[in-house]
C-alpha cells in the first residue's frame, strides 16, 4: 500500500475551506500524532477517489457536491451511511476505502450533552442532507421525530424513510408546541445573522434548540432561543463533534474536542 510521511488526511469540496484544516491539524498537534490535513477543491468525485487511493491518503472528508456520488466509487459503505444515503467521511484501511457518515454523530453528541434523547419529542426542520442525517440519528436514539419542510412531499418522504412523521410545511411552524427538542436542519441563517427559520413565539421555554448554522457562531435562532428560555446549541458544536469522530476514525485515538473547538473559534474570529 502507498503511504505518506506524515500521514495524509484531507477533504474534497467544490470550494475548499480552512475549517477542517484548522480543527484536524490542531488535534494532531495536541496529541503529537504524525498526521497532516489538507483541503482540495474539485468537481470530479471519481478522480478524487483515485487520488486518495494512489497517494495512500488515510482519511477524506467529503462535502457537497460529492456526498452521494462518492458512494459508487468506494469498496464498502458503513451501514449507517447506507441508510442515510450519503457519505461525508472515507477511511483507507490498507487500500480498501470505506465510507461513513459522521453528520448524525455530530448532531446526536451535541444534543446528548444537554438532554437524553430517548422518548423525547423532537422537531426537525428541513429535508436535505443535514436534516436527513439528524432525523436518522434522533430516531436511532429513540426520539419521536416530526419533520417540517418547505416542500411537504420531500418532508413526508424523509419521515417515511426513518419511521418519523411529517407535520407539514414551514407555515405550520408558527403553531408548533409540546416538543422537547427542535433542530434547524436548513441553511436559513447561514451568513445571515438577522434571519431565522421560525418566529421567536414558536420557541418553548425549556426546550433544547440546535441550529446547524455555524456562521455566525450565534445565529438569530440561537439568540432567540436563549431569550425565550431555551437551551441553545450552536451549529459549531455539531460541526466539531462530527470532525472529532472523523479524527477518531483516522487516528484510532480519542479526539481532543475542546482543542479542536477552540481552534475553530479562533479561526472564525480572525476571518
Amino acid at each position: 500500500m502507498t503511504t505518506s510521511n506524515p500521514v495524509l488526511c484531507g477533504s474534497i469540496a467544490s470550494r475548499p475551506s480552512q475549517f477542517g484544516i484548522t480543527m484536524h491539524n490542531a488535534g494532531y498537534t495536541a496529541l503529537g500524532v504524525p498526521f497532516t490535513y489538507v483541503a482540495f477543491g474539485t468537481q470530479n468525485t471519481r478522480e478524487a477517489v483515485l487520488g486518495m487511493r494512489y497517494l495512500g491518503m488515510r482519511g477524506l472528508g467529503v462535502s457537497m457536491p460529492h456526498k452521494i456520488e462518492i458512494m459508487q466509487h468506494l469498496d464498502e459503505i458503513d451501514e449507517t451511511a447506507a441508510r442515510i444515503g450519503a457519505v461525508n467521511t472515507v477511511v483507507n484501511e490498507d487500500g480498501r476505502l470505506t465510507g461513513y457518515n459522521t453528520d448524525w454523530i455530530g448532531a446526536v453528541r451535541a444534543l446528548q450533552e444537554q438532554v437524553d434523547l430517548a422518548g423525547k419529542r423532537s422537531i426537525v426542520i428541513g429535508a436535505g442532507g443535514a436534516a436527513r442525517a439528524i432525523v436518522f440519528g434522533l430516531t436511532r436514539e429513540g426520539s419521536q421525530v416530526t419533520v417540517y419542510n418547505r416542500t411537504v412531499d420531500k418532508g413526508e418522504a424523509l419521515a417515511r424513510d426513518f419511521g418519523a412523521r411529517c407535520g407539514g410545511g414551514l407555515a405550520e411552524l408558527a403553531a408548533i408546541q409540546d416538543y422537547d427538542i427542535l433542530v434547524n436542519g436548513t441553511s436559513v441563517g447561514f451568513y445571515a445573522p438577522d434571519e431565522s427559520i421560525l418566529p421567536p413565539s414558536a420557541l418553548e421555554a425549556g426546550a433544547v434548540v440546535l441550529d446547524v448554522v455555524f456562521i455566525p457562531p450565534r445565529s438569530r435562532l440561537v439568540r432567540d432561543a436563549e431569550s425565550r428560555g431555551c437551551v441553545a446549541i450552536s451549529g459549531i458544536r455539531m460541526l466539531v463533534h462530527q470532525a472529532a469522530y472523523q479524527f477518531e476514525l483516522y487516528t484510532g485515538q480519542q479526539a481532543p474536542l475542546e482543542v479542536m473547538e477552540r481552534a475553530f473559534l479562533e479561526k472564525i474570529s480572525r476571518s
